[in-house]
């Protein structure tokens, strides 16, 4: 299928954008965007890579420079749990800030503790999917999506939350 290699074509230009961005742009609107636009190409693959074979697969995905990243169908799916899980936890947290510093109201006890909870179990259930994916894997995702601050490095991730 053609489409599975456009897509993987997509996917490398989304990569290398996001190893592009400076350091001024990490967890930016630009960052974040990026990454976006990295998962829901990557659910269009895993959509499209449904009706093929593993081998078939990896076939296709021999000559992507994500083929060491991607390495099978299954690890599509563990990329897209992760990558929900980071922007969920960033979301929240960005919420919870925005709480913090203008608008504490009477509810706003209540949801700033909601959005604490959803970004506290946002990163759990990342180092959970990562401490079974192992840190090779883990940091070849952290690596591709330019996750360069230290909570979300290996160490930091399995020794807190």
């Amino acid at each position: 299928m053609a489409t599975i290699q456009r897509q993987l074509v997509n996917l490398e230009i989304l990569a290398e954008d996001l190893a592009s961005l400076s350091s001024e742009q990490y967890g930016g609107e630009q960052h974040i965007k990026l990454i976006e636009e990295y998962k829901e190409a990557l659910e269009h693959l895993s959509d499209s890579a449904k009706p093929e074979t593993e081998s078939g697969f990896k076939k296709r995905l021999a000559t992507s420079t994500l083929a060491h990243i991607l390495e099978s169908k299954q690890m599509i799916g563990v990329h897209l749990k992760l990558i929900g899980y980071v922007l969920t936890f960033w979301d929240a947290n960005q919420k919870a800030n925005q709480i913090l510093d203008s608008n504490f109201g009477e509810s706003a006890d209540k949801r700033l503790e909601l959005l604490q909870v959803k970004a506290i179990r946002a990163k759990a259930q990342l180092k959970t999917v990562a401490h079974a994916m192992g840190q090779a894997d883990y940091q070849k995702f952290i690596d591709l999506l330019n996750l360069r601050d230290a909570q979300w490095q290996w160490n930091v991730l399995l020794s807190r939350y």
